[in-house]
């Protein structure tokens, strides 16, 4: 499963008259809360994204951000992902792809496939990991009619599936801003997945957007 990744840049990058964009971002966060679990002991950390996207819907990236676990010596993750985006209709996208998230140190790699179907402002997601049982899934909600693009408001509940079932909510306030509309600040507010008390987690992040066409 190590050479996935590779051989589907290699298939994105070779379709003839490649054309499309790269996407990135830089982001410092005040912790590093993914799937409802800080990965970084409530401590600062600053993340890296890069994507390929052709025009045609294929995608490459990478995602790379610093962690600090409480019994390894692991500080860097990295992620490799590829998917396919298909435009259904004008409100309507379903994402398919697989990703792999590794370490810089002796935490084993494990690799899921996913499907993200997208319905206006309505989005659920559902993962599975490739050597397991294991799997997740996540609906969130935008609320673009209520707020009126003053800013961004987005309800987030997550489901966990391991060896037992968990679950957490959390709310996040965005705003866009910057010439280009660059720039983004938002805040989340939420339940650690093994805790479960509201408003155990609040975090922030500050996260700036590139891109360019190719």
């Amino acid at each position: 499963m190590k050479n996935i990744v590779l051989g589907l840049i290699i298939s994105v990058l070779s379709i003839p008259a490649f054309a499309g964009s790269i996407n990135g971002n830089l982001s410092l966060n005040s912790d590093y809360v993914w799937r409802g679990v800080s990965q970084s002991q409530g401590q600062p950390s600053v993340h890296g994204q890069v994507e390929v996207l052709s025009d045609l819907g294929f995608y490459v990236g990478t995602y790379v951000a610093q962690v600090e676990f409480e019994d390894n010596d692991a500080n860097l993750s990295t992620d490799w992902y590829a998917g396919y985006n298909l435009q259904v209709s004008d409100n309507i996208t379903l994402d398919t792809g697989y990703v792999r998230y590794s370490y810089n140190e002796n935490i084993e790699s494990y690799e899921e496939v996913y499907a993200i179907l997208s319905i206006g402002d309505f989005t659920i997601e559902g993962y599975q990991d490739i050597e397991t049982n294991d799997n997740y899934a996540e609906v969130s909600y935008e609320f673009g009619w209520l707020v009126r693009n003053a800013f961004e408001l987005e309800l987030i509940h997550g489901l966990y599936d391991l060896e037992g079932t968990e679950d957490f909510t959390q709310l996040r306030v965005g705003k866009t801003f910057g010439v280009n509309q660059d720039w983004n600040f938002s805040v989340t507010v939420g339940q650690d997945v093994f805790e479960g008390q509201t408003a155990d987690s609040v975090f922030a992040s500050l996260t700036y957007n590139f891109g360019r066409d190719i």
